[in-house]
Formats: structure tokens, sequence, C-alpha cells
């Protein structure tokens, strides 16, 4: 019988990259390999600069490649990750869902287990929303998947990025990190909602003329 028929536990969806690894700097080095040029400044090389056009496809095709070739076992784990999934898979079952390519799959695999991190499955998708689990929260970086997650009635965890800042959703909660994720979720506070809001193209224009504190105690008051 497959063991998921078994656990009765819901299922926890956990991006990698930018999430659980810090990603940023190996597509960076890359670009500077292929290029013989520093990183444009203001451009982001995860879903901030790779998914929007800003460099040519080939360009592109050669740091996917070469990320997935050579940089994911030096990949550092962000801070409190290994904690605060240990204490979720208590309660979850802790799915890792990523878009990286399947052939990454022995390399990933490799990595989770030299930082044992604790999960009960991997799955390589684009479409993770769409994967067969009972998925109730999920945290992930890519403003596609959340929403994505978010409009399948998934409660998302965003981990905050330049990328993601103009993302917003009823069932999303902007963090900062692995230790605040789990704060909200064990208390139901907001969490970042205040940064979620004070980033919104209404507030930043009032921000602009009226002293920030006012906006602060105005919200605080709502």
């Amino acid at each position: 019988m497959d063991n998921r028929q078994q656990d009765v536990r819901p299922c926890f969806a956990v991006d990698i990259d930018n999430v659980l690894a810090r990603a940023e700097r190996e597509v960076q080095r890359w670009y500077l390999e292929f290029t013989g040029k520093p990183w444009p400044r203001g451009q982001y090389g995860s879903a901030g600069g790779l998914d929007t056009g800003q460099l040519t496809p080939d360009i592109v095709e050669k740091i996917f490649a070469r990320f997935h070739e050579a940089s994911i076992p030096r990949l550092p784990l962000l801070p409190s990750a290994k904690v605060a999934l240990q204490q979720l898979q208590h309660r979850y079952r802790i799915i890792i869902i990523t878009a990286r390519r399947p052939t990454s799959r022995p390399q990933t695999l490799t990595w989770l287990h030299a930082h044992q991190i604790p999960f009960d499955e991997l799955y390589h998708t684009e479409d993770k929303a769409e994967v067969p689990e009972d998925i109730r929260s999920a945290v992930d970086d890519h403003p596609q998947h959340a929403i994505a997650y978010c409009e399948s009635g998934i409660r998302v965890f965003l981990m905050d990025q330049p990328w993601n800042r103009g993302v917003a959703h009823s069932l999303l909660t902007r963090v900062t990190g692995w230790d605040e994720l789990l704060h909200v979720h064990d208390s139901g506070t907001p969490g970042s909602q205040m940064g979620t809001f004070l980033e919104s193209p209404r507030v930043k224009d009032l921000v602009q003329s009226v002293n920030h504190d006012v906006i602060r105690t105005v919200v605080e008051a709502l």
C-alpha cells in the first residue's frame, strides 16, 4: 500500500532555491564567468532576472545548465530551515516541490540528505499546485508559483525577495525567514503583513507626502 494512504498528515509544500538554499550568488557567479561582466545592478538572478527576458536566451540556458550541473552541491542552507522543518514535520508531510530540472534530482537529493533536511517526498515540476498531494500550506519565493498555490486555495508563506515585492493575495503571508514563518504559523499572527501593506503602490505614494510614523499609527489602529 502507498505510504501516503496510511499517513493522515496534511502536506506542507517547500521550494528549494532561495527558500531552503541560497542560490542567487551562484547564478551571478556563472553570469560573470560566461560574459566577463559583473551581474547587472538592479537585476536579480532568480525570478526577477532569468524569468523576465532581460538576458539573452543563450546566456539564460548556459546559466541554468551550469547551475544544475555544478552549483547545487555548494549551495548554503538558509538559517533555521532545518529546525523549522523538523518542527513542522510533526504536523505535516513535508513535500519538497522544485522547478529544477529532473536531471538534477540526484544532486538535489544528495544536497537534502547532506544538510539533513527532513522531508517525505521530492517532486520536480513547474506545476506545483497540481502535485497530487493534500497540500494545505506552502512556502515559495516565485510570484507565479505563489499565486498558483493561492488560486488553488492553499495558504502561502512568501519568502521575501526583491523579485516578489509586488505579489499580494488574501491567502499569502510575506515572511523574512524561517524563524518568522514558524512564529506566524504557530501563533496565527499576521507576520509581515505590515510590510506587505507598506509595499503597496497606494501606500508608497502616501509615504512620499506623509510621515511614516503617522501611516503606521493608522494601520495599527485598523
